[in-house]
């Protein structure tokens, strides 16, 4: 990622000054004789997660952690974040939500390129969630497919740097802008959520895809239902993408997802299944399976996750790319968490020397 120009000390400036003049805002309302009273919430939040990792990497590995041939230790930042949400009473059940969550390069001090992780504004109510903007897992509405793997499974510690999984392995599409998603209630331990991302500045550039004329071209589609009740957790997701000018070789189409999980006090096991449709070139997979198994047991302070993982390689037949990572994380506090990891991770099991091997030790602390 690249660096943004502009320091944490601004950010956190304005910040500060946003909460400040958004509280006095809302005092000044309040003492208005003829404005409706309204209550307010605006609430400052973020995480810095940094570890040290030492990476052996084969000559033909393809992570995006580490260098293909060579072995590297280095200081990462996993997600770290600085943002503010809020809520606004409309009366009648009825609420304005609002937020906006900036991307930290902790390491270095520097904002990711672009700054923003999300930023949305919506309403919500007893008829459920509506929201809009740049939207993720965090936001009220959540990532449909990405948040349903995140309520089952769980992440090794986070899920970034060498363990990140989300995109490499899983293929959520979490992070979307021009997105508008709607949520229903929850009726009986279900929800059902749908999403569509009006692509705009997300859509291919038509200079390297003559397919798409202009941002309007490209659409993407996510709708999921979820199910929560006791321990048991289910959850089946589509996904789907559109061009007016037809997909290029080796394009993603759709894909369809189901998930499970079981919940008891001791431990949780989860699973995952995804099917994914591609335009497949000659020799390529049109049809990507992907597999998780893993489970997570927590004993006082201390917990220990272990995930094993396939997906099929789409531009080769007859590879897998194959993945196993363990962590054991200790709880200082409620919002501090010491960790160790490791990942195994096959590029593709057709190659010899597409094998990589992370090792780490980082802390985590939430405000």
């Amino acid at each position: 990622m690249k660096n943004s120009p502009v320091s944490l000390l601004t950010l956190a400036g304005a910040t500060a000054m946003a909460v400040l003049c958004g509280s006095a805002s809302a005092a000044d309302d309040a003492d208005e004789p003829n404005s409706p009273v309204t209550r307010s919430s605006l609430n400052l939040y973020g995480r810095m997660d940094l570890s040290v990792e030492t990476v052996h990497a084969g000559a033909k590995s393809n992570v995006g952690y580490g260098t293909a041939g060579a072995s590297r230790t280095q200081m990462s930042d996993n997600t770290s974040r600085l943002g503010f949400r809020g809520v606004e009473d409309l009366g009648a059940g009825q609420q304005a939500v609002f937020g906006i969550e900036f991307g930290i390069n902790a390491p270095n001090g520097s904002l990711v390129s672009p700054p923003m992780r999300n930023a949305y504004v919506g309403l919500r109510g007893p008829w459920g969630t509506l929201n809009m903007g740049r939207l993720d897992s965090d936001t009220p509405t959540g990532s449909l497919l990405y948040s349903q793997a995140a309520r089952n499974l769980r992440w090794i510690v986070h899920d970034a740097g060498v363990v990140a999984i989300g995109t490499r392995v899983l293929n959520g599409n979490n992070r979307v802008s021009n997105a508008l998603t709607y949520k229903t209630p929850d009726f009986s331990g279900f929800n059902a959520v749908a999403r569509v991302n009006l692509a705009g500045p997300d859509a291919t550039n038509p200079t390297t895809n003559p397919a798409l004329k202009s941002p309007d071209d490209f659409k993407q589609y996510q709708v999921a239902l979820n199910y929560k009740n006791g321990p048991w957790g289910l959850g089946t997701g589509y996904g789907w993408d559109e061009k007016k000018g037809g997909f290029l070789v080796n394009d993603f189409k759709n894909k369809a997802q189901v998930v499970a999980s079981y919940e008891a006090p001791s431990f949780k096991t989860y699973a995952l299944l995804s099917q994914e449709q591609f335009n497949a070139a000659p020799g390529a997979r049109s049809a990507v399976k992907v597999w998780l198994i893993g489970a997570t047991v927590p004993f006082g302070v201390h917990r220990v996750t272990a995930n094993l993982m396939q997906r099929d390689v789409q531009t080769d037949p007859a590879g897998k790319l194959k993945k196993f990572q363990a962590d054991y994380s200790h709880s200082l506090s409620a919002r501090s968490t010491l960790y160790v990891f490791v990942d195994r991770d096959v590029s593709n099991s057709h190659l010899p020397n597409s094998q990589a091997t992370g090792v780490g030790v980082g802390m985590l602390h939430r405000f």
